[in-house]
């Protein structure tokens, strides 16, 4: 989603399409780490400083909530998110906790699960192993 389209779904949802939530938008979208709210805050903070960590908690629960970005939970027990809202597999690591996106073809997944009877709302697969750096570390 464009910041137009996200402005123009803040609006569809009587919201404010303000800088921070542009911005907490903006860095999901373009980050691949799978960050925690801690680690958005972090990082965000250096170009908003006066942001608070109530406010990406906040944000980042409501673009959760609208379906703009997935959020993850992990072995560590930790909420982890994604702004890649497309189906794809997650690889992660047991070791290091590093989350790696895969983009494979689940639609005979999707297929078999619907020969079963199932509707299909959300697809989330995350495969659990080691890294190569924490494998060569074994």
């Amino acid at each position: 989603m464009e910041n137009n389209e996200l402005k123009i779904m803040l609006k569809d949802n009587k919201l404010k399409a303000t800088k921070t939530r542009l911005e907490i938008y903006n860095y999901l979208k373009s980050n691949y780490t799978h960050p925690s709210i801690f680690d958005i805050y972090k990082d965000v903070k250096k170009k908003l400083p006066g942001i608070s960590y109530t406010t990406i908690y906040n944000v980042v629960n409501l673009l959760v909530e609208k379906g703009e970005v997935k959020q993850l939970s992990t072995f560590e027990n930790k909420k982890r998110y994604d702004g890649n809202t497309s189906d794809h597999i997650h690889l992660i690591c047991l070791k290091c906790g590093k989350i790696e996106d895969v983009s494979l073809d689940l639609v005979e997944i999707k297929n078999s699960v619907k020969d079963h009877g199932w509707e299909i709302k959300e697809t989330a697969l995350n495969i659990y192993g080691l890294c190569n750096k924490c494998k060569k570390k074994n």
